[in-house]
Parts: structure tokens; sequence; C-alpha cells
């Protein structure tokens, strides 16, 4: 990660930097190593906003940074039983962007992606009852991790200079509990930003 920062950092200074906003509806699921849990497992809508950058490189590449707010997580229905895993988390992709018109029309990219969990509960409805709790973060069994690696694959449209829409996943590469099988967050989402300059 640092050294793709380091990288990315020796153009931005002479090339022209954009600072905007994006914001959008997330599509969230978890991938398992566990067949019997695979059917059991059902994508949660949320949504997502931040902050995003983007620091031209050249006249059709760039460096696009994103500090974002984001929900993931996973439903999981079983019988009678749903339970819904929701966070609220603090998504910070990093895709290199390749522009071929540069200020107008299709652009596409791909990068790394960092989360961090800032909170977390679980939700269960079972013969009409409900119940919620707050999931439990660290390094202990069952506990669920506070970090998360992914990589972003994106594709969208710069509809004016100031103005795009967008579609991403992001794969999530690490578990997010400690304990086996195995659950990795990935989500689906679509954008929509606006650069200030």
């Amino acid at each position: 990660m640092i050294s793709i920062l380091s990288i990315a950092s020796t153009f931005t200074f002479a090339q022209s930097t954009k600072i905007g906003l994006k914001t959008g509806l997330n599509l969230s699921h978890a991938s398992t190593n566990d067949h019997d849990l695979q059917h059991d497992l059902t994508a949660r809508p949320s949504f997502h906003f931040g902050l995003v950058a983007d620091f031209e490189m050249s006249k059709k590449l760039s460096f696009q940074p994103q500090l974002l707010f984001s929900g993931r997580g996973a439903n999981k229905s079983h019988g009678d039983h749903d339970d819904s895993f929701a966070f609220n988390s603090i998504e910070i992709p990093l895709n290199f962007v390749y522009k071929p018109k540069n200020e107008k029309g299709i652009f596409f990219g791909a990068g790394p992606a960092i989360g961090y969990n800032i909170n977390g509960k679980q939700e269960g409805h079972h013969n009409g009852g409900h119940d919620h709790d707050d999931l439990e973060f660290g390094s202990g069994v069952n506990q669920y991790k506070r970090f998360d690696l992914g990589i972003n694959a994106l594709l969208g449209y710069q509809v004016s200079k100031k103005l795009f829409v967008s579609t991403n996943y992001n794969l999530g590469l690490t578990d997010w509990r400690n304990s086996n099988p195995t659950w990795r967050n990935n989500i689906a989402a679509v954008s929509i930003g606006y650069f200030f300059k």
C-alpha cells in the first residue's frame, strides 16, 4: 500500500487535482467455504457516501483514492429463523483509473481497498420474535475483525467535467471473523459523484 501511494504521489504535484463527493447504494453479501451455509446467505442492501479525489498522472490515467462511510454485511435465512449481520465501516478504495476520452465518456479502473469496521450488530427474527446484539470485535474465537482488505474494480461514465456515475465490485480477501468456516464480505455498488473543480 505504501509503495502504491508513493508511486502515485510523485505524479500529483505537477498535474491537476480534483476533489469531490460521491454517494450511492451498496448490495453486500458474504462468501464462505461452507457449502451448506452458502445456500442460507443472501445480500444486504445499504448505502455509502464520502470523499473522492482524482490525481491526474497523465491525460488518460489518474490515481483516485476515496474515503467513504459504507454499510456492509449479509443476511442469513435458515428455516423460520432470519439473521442480519450489519457493519458500519470506513472504506478506502485506492483505484488507478483509465479514461480513454479524458474529460467525458467511459472510464474503468481497479486497485486495493482497505476497510475498517467501526461497529456492527446482529439482528434475529424467529417465530415473530426479535432480538439484536452488538458484534464483539477482537482476536478471540468467533470475534469479528476490525480491518478488511479487498480488491476493487470499477466501471463508470464521466457525464461532464464534474459529474460522473459509476458501478464497482469490491471482492473481500480477508475473513471478517476469527472462526471456521470462512466469511468474506463482497460489495456491489452504484454511485453518483460530483467534482468541485
